[in-house]
């Protein structure tokens, strides 16, 4: 590993174990402070995220947009102040932060009654890893994700260990067809985000009234295995405690994994984030190039120079 890569991770490390020193109601008061900081102070990401909100958001005036950009400045201090505080959680005191509604533990509980396993997608949402972190919890040995390697690889091995605390397993994107097929095979959880900028060939979802090249992979998994497609998320209450508020995408109307097929069943689960989005505009990652190959995007990007 190169010397950064040391530096980095350990940083991380000192930062968590500080964290940890102080029950989770703090640390969020802390990443709240935090957050708001950055949004004043620290311009890295923000002319994405304006450019996003704005294309997303046309009807929306800049009060309102720096409002909500505020807030997801927030939402990332927290998810990282809250992922270094893993190591502190165990199956059972993370019941007194993270619950699940009375439906969306049936969901999971039917899925695996079906026996085809469950494909269960989210994107960078609230608290995404808090989210696999505790489904993992209640059903333990279940769950595999599906993750992005770290450029640092000493980040990417303390992030491996923390999503791994309770029981769940990681695989990497590039090596991950055979694995999910396998889990799905055995009845388990096939757990990823679907939500990230796909290759400017792959087909395109709407998202908000935008057309933008979108992974297929999940819905492809959950059409050839017919497994269940749950989209999952996690809503952060004004206590500082979470719900899990799963949906379940219903294709049974799709008989086969054709391409028409899987575009459509893509559409679904876009149009539902983008639901839950709408509803909770601060929770969502707006620093992500989510647009990168939309023209609209590009050319605001390029006169904001």
């Amino acid at each position: 590993m190169r010397l950064s890569d040391y530096l980095q991770s350990g940083l991380l490390r000192l930062v968590g174990a500080f964290l940890r020193m102080f029950p989770i109601g703090r640390v969020q008061k802390m990443a709240a402070s935090v957050g708001r900081f950055a949004y004043r102070h620290v311009r890295i990401r923000r002319k994405v995220a304006l450019t996003n909100l704005r294309l997303c958001f046309p009807e929306k005036g800049s009060e309102e947009l720096e409002n909500i950009l505020e807030r997801a400045y927030v939402n990332i201090a927290t998810v990282l102040f809250e992922f270094l505080y893993f190591p502190k959680f165990t199956t059972a005191n993370l019941k007194d932060v993270v619950e699940f509604t009375a439906e969306s533990r049936s969901l999971i509980e039917s899925g695996f009654t079906r026996g085809n396993g469950l494909v269960m997608i989210s994107g960078h949402f609230s608290n995404w890893e808090l989210i696999a972190l505790a489904i993992g919890a209640s059903f333990p040995g279940k769950i595999q994700i599906i993750v992005h390697p770290f450029h640092n690889k000493g980040v990417d091995r303390l992030a491996e260990r923390y999503r791994c605390h309770l029981g769940n397993s990681t695989v990497p994107m590039g090596n991950s067809i055979r694995a999910a097929l396998t889990q799905l095979k055995s009845n388990g959880i096939l757990a990823l985000l679907a939500d990230q900028s796909a290759a400017r060939e792959s087909a395109p979802a709407r998202f908000f009234g935008i057309d933008v090249p979108t992974f297929q992979g999940p819905s492809s998994f959950a059409l050839r295995t017919r497994a269940d497609m749950l989209a999952g998320f996690l809503i952060r209450r004004g206590d500082g405690t979470y719900l899990i508020d799963l949906r379940k995408i219903d294709f049974s109307d799709l008989k086969d994994d054709s391409e028409e097929n899987v575009r459509e069943l893509t559409q679904r689960h876009v149009s539902l984030l983008e639901d839950f989005i709408r509803m909770h505009p601060g929770d969502w990652l707006w620093f992500h190039k989510r647009f990168k190959h939309v023209p609209e995007f590009q050319r605001a990007m390029e006169e904001s120079k």
